[in-house]
């Protein structure tokens, strides 16, 4: 009687709100398909591996291609899907949409094995499907694992916050719209809803003395519930609030309400912090190189070793600085060298060669696509000394000169070849062209006029921190 209520010709939309993992497959093959039979497991298999293939986990089909799929008529194909409807493995919706019927498939992952054998309902089933309490036994010590019992175990494992130190100012007052864009998304991800496993214990938050720095008119009750009580320690630590000020923070956010919104608490906590480091500069950003990593022990002789202390000694905030004569650096560029050191790790002197190299081959423009490729890439390579950066950035030039010429002496290339030499290349620091520079000495004309620049830099930086620039 499916005609009655599908027809071949129908679509079906189907979706699935996470894919399945290993251990998904063995309960399905092992204690599902004992309860559906395997015609309703082929079923599900083949619309999952078609969902999971597809961009968005969603497909639209018509069922006259399932039928080719499964070489199933479309009674047998309803008939079996009624089974995963009842299992719970499928919720079926439809709709009109112009002038047809379109079938909503949404598919479900299995329970855990200990879900399934918990369920009265399903474990008896089972049971009755299986007929032999020894194969039950088998087929449920399949899925048993060990665990550890001893209660005069110690426990040692550190919590989140005696392990990580917080984010630093820059990344919370970043206003770019990249990131603005990135953070605001609220499409539907995969997930089956689990909580976060990582705990903060948080030794520096007194939330007592907290609870005692609230007003009477802040609901106590709501403070207590392990959720909130989460997210305002959590709050603390990133922020670095003492409990009077996580108190004022929570106290904005329940103004005209008496239940705690999550979200804007968070939005609460932000904007307070924004305020209490507004005139702060980034911290990451005004960094040098440390000291254990640095090369230059004794006063430097050649010119790479004097080029090399410099990279060392500068902030990469000061090197862009110097490099824009003496501008304020971009908000942009700041984000850039924050996740550069943040994110892919890299050390302050590090950065300074990287930003020398990508300006160099980038007409003096700086790239955050180049710099975050060659970051990553550096970063596995683990650099961390300004002469390994600057030896590797050598080679990546080379590479890239090499690559240039070979392109060019391709006949096929020719017309590439006419736009490539139109192109101003700039000039290269010795460092990265010259095998000999370190052998070489500077003429006293040389020196001087380093030291005049470098002279002149320092008086503009002073000017600059005592407000007279």
């Amino acid at each position: 009687m499916h005609w009655k209520e599908i027809l071949p010709s129908d679509h079906y939309i189907a979706c699935m709100n996470d894919q399945l993992h290993e251990t998904d497959r063995d309960i399905l093959t092992l204690l599902y398909q004992p309860l559906i039979g395997s015609l309703a497991y082929s079923l599900y298999m083949t619309l999952s591996s078609e969902i999971n293939r597809n961009k968005g986990k969603m497909i639209e089909r018509s069922h006259k291609t399932l039928m080719i799929f499964t070489d199933k008529s479309l009674d047998v194909i309803f008939e079996e899907r009624k089974k995963l409807e009842a299992i719970g493995l499928l919720n079926v919706y439809r709709k009109k949409r112009e002038d047809e019927i379109i079938y909503y498939y949404e598919l479900h992952p299995p329970l855990s094995a200990k879900a399934f054998f918990h369920d009265d309902m399903l474990s008896v089933f089972l049971y009755n499907r299986i007929g032999s309490k020894e194969q039950y036994l088998q087929i449920r010590n399949y899925f048993k694992i060990e665990t550890i019992e001893d209660k005069e175990l110690e426990v040692v494992t550190r919590s989140f916050d005696q392990v990580f130190t917080s984010v630093h100012p820059s990344e919370m007052t970043s206003q770019h719209p990249d990131m603005i864009e990135a953070l605001s998304q609220d499409d539907t991800l995969e997930g089956r809803g689990m909580d976060s496993q990582y705990e903060m214990k948080d030794h520096q938050f007194n939330y007592t003395e907290f609870i005692a720095n609230m007003p009477p008119f802040v609901s106590k009750a709501e403070l207590q519930k392990d959720s909130i009580v989460r997210l305002i320690k959590q709050m603390a630590f990133l922020y670095k609030f003492t409990p009077q000020e996580m108190s004022k923070v929570v106290q904005d956010a329940m103004l005209h309400t008496d239940e705690l919104d999550q979200e804007e608490l968070r939005k609460q906590a932000k904007r307070r912090y924004r305020m209490k480091e507004a005139d702060q500069p980034p911290k990451l950003g005004m960094r040098t190189q440390p000291e254990h990593l640095r090369s230059q022990k004794t006063p430097p002789k050649t010119a790479k070793e004097k080029q090399i202390l410099y990279f060392e000694t500068t902030s990469p905030m000061e090197y862009l600085e110097e490099l824009s004569g003496g501008a304020k650096v971009y908000e942009g560029e700041l984000d850039m060298i924050e996740r550069l050191m943040f994110e892919y790790k890299l050390e302050p002197g590090v950065v300074n060669v990287l930003l020398e190299y990508i300006t160099l081959v980038n007409d003096k423009k700086i790239s955050k696509p180049l710099a975050f490729k060659i970051a990553s890439h550096w970063s596995r390579k683990k650099i961390e000394t300004v002469e390994q950066a600057m030896e590797l950035a050598k080679k990546e030039h080379q590479k890239r000169t090499d690559f240039k010429q070979n392109k060019t002496q391709d006949p096929k290339q020719s017309v590439k070849k006419s736009y490539s030499n139109a192109v101003r290349t700039e000039p290269l620091p010795k460092w990265m062209t010259d095998e000999n520079w370190n052998k070489e000495k500077e003429s006293p004309d040389e020196l001087m006029e380093a030291k005049k620049k470098a002279a002149e830099y320092k008086e503009m930086l002073r000017k600059k921190k005592r407000g007279e620039g």
